[in-house]
């Protein structure tokens, strides 16, 4: 994820999370895999700003994961110059579920990582999930 970002910016870049699922639902991440910011030029915003998954990619992804006996946990994306905290673009994309891992990178170095996933109440928010890195 540091070496995509660091890559892609100024622009933001995504990919996604393969893994396991625990029976105590915590999920562990064991394949990273990019994806091609296909955010629509001339759309609100900029590759600079936003990034775009395709229903092609996330076919391709579950196919991904279900050959390699893995589940499709989430994905991942960058946000050039600012913090590693949800947009509001980014809460109105998001799905339940998914880990939404958010990795800031400031003037091209990574800096701060997050992980959030939609809360289970009514009012469509995030929550910081917890994240162990080894």
């Amino acid at each position: 994820m540091q070496q995509h970002g660091k890559e892609a910016y100024p622009e933001e870049c995504c990919g996604a999370l393969l893994g396991k699922v625990e029976s105590s639902g915590a999920k562990t991440s064991l394949q990273t895999v990019r994806i091609e910011n296909n955010w629509p030029e001339g759309e609100q915003g900029t590759k600079h700003r936003r990034f775009a998954v395709t229903a092609e990619d996330y076919l391709l992804l579950e196919k991904k994961a279900k050959d390699e006996k893995l589940t499709l946990l989430g994905f991942y994306h960058t946000h050039p110059d600012h913090p590693a905290k949800p947009s509001q673009t980014d809460l109105s994309y998001a799905w339940p579920f998914f880990s939404y891992i958010i990795l800031s990178i400031k003037k091209g170095n990574p800096d701060q990582i997050f992980s959030y996933e939609l809360s289970s109440g009514e009012e469509k928010s995030f929550i910081e999930e917890k994240m162990d890195i080894s």
